[in-house]
């Protein structure tokens, strides 16, 4: 009886310390967290606005996990931190206050640092890629029969990735089968 309790302890103590490692390795470095905390501080001033439960990017991050895959999800995580170095630049070029600036630039460095670590990829090439498409003036009669003529090419390219990414599907799907009966 003693030997179980003693076994429960030690795994319950082992959980614990892994959250906290797993925490510890996921949160904010604590002079980032203290740069972030200055910055809300000089720019939120009970901003309605901020609150108004339209958020920028948490609505997208709350389905990330769910709606995507592994590879989807980096590529969102790197073009949201493209976004945020965007809107930081633009705070820094507009602000008076040099501690500012240096605080935003601090923010910066340590996204960049974040993407290039952990989010590494093709992000602005697919930016001008998505740019591109979105200029597009689907009202151009020019347009309009060029899209027509390469449709069919278009369809058989997507339906191809479609069959690559169901075939994948079913490998994993029979290699995680054949584990579960080894």
């Amino acid at each position: 009886m003693i030997a179980q309790h003693m076994m429960a302890f030690f795994w319950g103590v082992c959980l614990m310390t892994l959250g906290w490692m797993t925490y510890a390795e996921a949160s904010v470095p604590e002079n980032l967290d203290k740069s972030i905390d200055e910055l809300k501080a000089y720019y939120i001033k009970d901003d309605f606005e901020t609150h108004n439960a339209h958020p920028v990017f948490l609505r997208i991050l709350k389905d990330l996990k769910v709606n995507l895959e592994e590879s989807e999800q980096n590529l969102l995580m790197s073009i949201i931190m493209d976004t945020y170095t965007r809107i930081f630049t633009r705070m820094q070029n507009e602000s008076l206050d040099v501690a500012t600036k240096d605080r935003l630039a601090h923010v910066q460095e340590h996204l960049k640092k974040l993407q290039e670590n952990y989010f590494p990829g093709k992000s602005a090439e697919l930016k001008t890629y998505a740019e591109t498409l979105w200029a597009i003036k689907e009202n151009d009669p020019i347009i309009q029969r060029k899209a027509l003529f390469e449709l069919k090419r278009v369809y058989r390219e997507a339906t191809q990735m479609r069959n690559l990414k169901n075939k994948d599907r079913r490998r994993r799907q029979a290699k995680s089968i054949r584990k579960q009966k080894s």
